[in-house]
């Protein structure tokens, strides 16, 4: 990262913490969704991929810019919450008001007592995916990547520790597992076996198990995906879902659950993975900005 990508990245955090200090919870989300893209070191190297990508599936020029910005919206957002979880107060997650609509699929795999796999994709308010999926009271125990070897680690690391250590705090016991290539079936079996609910990405292509990789037809091309959760949850007769969360602006937010799987029936993983990107078609159809994997479409 070069010294002026580092100066933009901490005027950002700058900006982020004083509008966090001034204004409410609500009016914050509005003005950093606004504000944080123009300052954002990363946006005008990712505008072309995703661009690209977008223009391949949407030959409308409005539903492409509109994406656009919808993105840059929510990666300002995302921005803006990090500011929250980089904090020790935890109170502030009370102010989200959130719909979560299929909350009643979860609960019914969950009395099973077997645990569920909650399949989604990589949308940018990851933290809070995990921690409004809490409301459910029920653990919730979350798959990311171990990113201590990367160099914007070494920069930020800190930060990255405390806002793990704060999403922590609203996962009703769950966990948040940090793998490496081979290191993360086990922990994810012994997630599942305490009854969690366990949050896997299934989305893209940089994958930690390379034969545990599979293409799927999607959106009129292929995409690039791991399976190897949904092999493990399908093996184990684990239910599973697919979930993800949506901005309504302001405060308000939606959590749209699907169901996948509910564990009793015979169920094949390329079945599973259709089902699961059944969902997340539907979403992008409806709001193309919400993914961030247009990168991935080749």
């Amino acid at each position: 990262m070069s010294g002026l990508a580092t100066l933009r990245f901490k005027l950002m955090f700058a900006w982020a913490y004083l509008l966090r200090i001034t204004l409410s919870y609500a009016a914050g989300n509005n003005v950093a969704a606004q504000t944080i893209a123009l300052i954002h070191p990363r946006i005008p190297r990712q505008k072309k991929a995703f661009i690209a990508g977008l223009e391949k599936i949407f030959p409308e020029r409005e539903t492409v810019e509109k994406a656009w910005d919808r993105h840059k919206l929510l990666v300002g957002l995302t921005r803006f919450q990090g500011s929250f979880y980089a904090q020790k107060n935890t109170r502030w997650i009370n102010q989200c008001e959130v719909d979560i609509q299929g909350a009643e699929y979860v609960r019914e795999y969950y009395s099973q007592h077997k645990g569920v796999l909650v399949m989604t994709y990589h949308h940018h308010l990851n933290m809070l995916f995990c921690n409004l999926l809490g409301r459910l009271t029920l653990p919730v125990t979350t798959i990311a990547m171990d990113a201590q070897d990367n160099q914007q680690y070494q920069k930020f690391g800190g930060r990255v520790n405390r806002i793990y250590e704060h999403a922590e705090r609203h996962l009703n016991g769950g966990d948040i597992i940090l793998v490496k290539p081979q290191r993360m079936m086990r922990s994810i079996l012994r997630a599942f076996e305490k009854s969690h609910l366990v949050i896997s990405a299934n989305d893209f292509p940089e994958v930690f198990d390379d034969k545990n990789r599979k293409e799927f037809p999607f959106l009129n091309t292929v995409l690039s995906c791991p399976t190897g959760t949904v092999k493990l949850a399908v093996r184990k007769k684990i239910p599973i879902v697919a979930a993800y969360l949506n901005w309504l602006g302001g405060s308000r937010f939606e959590l749209v659950i699907k169901p996948v799987s509910n564990g009793i029936d015979e169920l094949k993983v390329k079945d599973a993975m259709q089902r699961y990107l059944a969902v997340l078609e539907q979403a992008i159809q409806k709001q193309p900005g919400i993914w961030e994997g247009w990168k991935w479409i080749k």
